[in-house]
């Protein structure tokens, strides 16, 4: 009798507009390769029109920084054991968590408490945390699916009984569909301050400041926004308050291509620039508590993933009190006033981007996802169970 499931049932979870879309692509595939699996969870919109039935939206809940999860602790914890029960009662044959490790790693020790086989699709940065943290990361996950090379070695070493399986990074087949051949426009100015209202409120100020002055000094140059939903960009209109910066919803990448520079909050969004050679700036701002924090547990030099992947300083970054508009428009005017610079940094974006691979990424992490469940179906047959 083959151990392979004909129509098992799947719980998936991601919990933001990113995570969303890359997991409604692996439910895509599994439906495909799979198609009697049955596939619920927690979500967006995305998941939803793939085919997975959504008991509820997480993407509608999307927070920043610790001080954010700590004021929404009470709605996290009633979302969190609402679908804790929902697993109990339905009995899943897997689960499959996408990124929101705040959410998502605590999920999983729920889940390994019940017996039912965990695999994470896109990893926690555990190689940011500190290492300590990678050793509970096992005893949490069945599979880890990584999307950057260096996850794998990172895992090999420091947590070798866990089963990895790098499948290539999503964003890279989704934007090889999106590239045009457009002219950038050598007087506009891209800002991405971000997917979440929290993020944009921190994070756009001090852009639009820096746009201010740079306005003085280039009074030519034009400002585009690119929101992610029409929450955000009501949030931004208000910011704005009759600042020459046109807002739209959608188009972000569109607009990467169009702009001769961009300030970019840190995000999926800087991969995206650097996949369409986008020379930018990164900014970033949380609250003080959640960046103390992070210096408390955060190892590496750079929070840039470009930057990470590089191993070296591409992208210039702004974090926390660097985020200030003086130093934003000093290094805004030296990208747009120096092409040989723009060029470089472009060319290093291609390299760093060039360690990724992405064709099939979806379909991979499906694969490997239903070949572990049929290994875990398997191994229980054999005990008996």
């Amino acid at each position: 009798m083959s151990a392979q499931r004909e129509a098992p049932t799947i719980m998936m979870i991601a919990g933001e507009i990113s995570g969303d879309n890359h997991a409604a692509r692996v439910a895509a595939e599994i439906l495909r390769q799979r198609p009697g699996a049955q596939l619920f969870g927690a979500g967006g919109p995305a998941m939803k029109a793939a085919g997975v039935e959504l008991l509820l939206d997480l993407t509608e809940h999307a927070v920043v920084g610790l001080t954010d999860v700590l004021a929404n602790y009470a709605k996290f914890r009633r979302l969190f054991w609402q679908l804790v029960r929902a697993a109990e009662q339905r009995k899943p044959d897997a689960v499959i968590l996408t990124d929101y490790p705040g959410f998502n790693l605590r999920f999983a020790k729920q889940m390994k408490a019940r017996g039912i086989p965990v695999f994470y699709y896109i990893s926690p940065q555990v190689w940011a945390w500190g290492r300590g943290r990678v050793k509970e990361i096992p005893k949490l996950v069945d599979l880890m699916m990584v999307v950057f090379p260096f996850e794998k070695d990172f895992y090999r070493e420091h947590a070798p009984t866990l089963r990895v399986e790098f499948v290539g990074h999503p964003v890279v087949e989704q934007l090889s569909r999106q590239r045009r051949e457009v002219q950038r426009e050598e007087n506009l100015m891209a800002l991405l301050p971000g997917s979440r209202e929290a993020e944009v409120q921190r994070i756009l100020p001090p852009m639009l400041d820096a746009a201010r002055l740079l306005r003085r000094e280039r009074p030519g140059l034009r400002f585009e926004l690119a929101a992610a939903s029409e929450k955000v960009a009501a949030l931004a209109r208000t910011l704005v308050q009759g600042e020459p910066v046109e807002v739209r919803v959608g188009g972000a990448r569109d607009l990467m291509q169009r702009a001769a520079v961009g300030m970019v909050a840190s995000g999926t969004a800087t991969l995206e620039c650097a996949f369409f050679g986008l020379p930018y700036l990164l900014v970033y701002r949380v609250s003080w508590l959640t960046y103390a924090v992070a210096r408390c547990l955060v190892t590496v030099r750079h929070l840039g993933i470009v930057n990470v992947m590089a191993g070296r300083e591409i992208v210039p970054e702004f974090i926390q009190q660097r985020a200030r508009p003086e130093l934003l428009a000093q290094a805004a005017t030296e990208l747009l006033g120096n092409r040989v610079r723009c060029e470089q940094m472009q060319r290093e974006l291609a390299e760093a981007m060039a360690t990724l691979e992405g064709d099939h990424a979806a379909e991979r992490a499906a694969a490997a996802a239903l070949a572990a469940l049929d290994a875990a179906g398997a191994g229980r047959c054999k005990c008996g169970i």
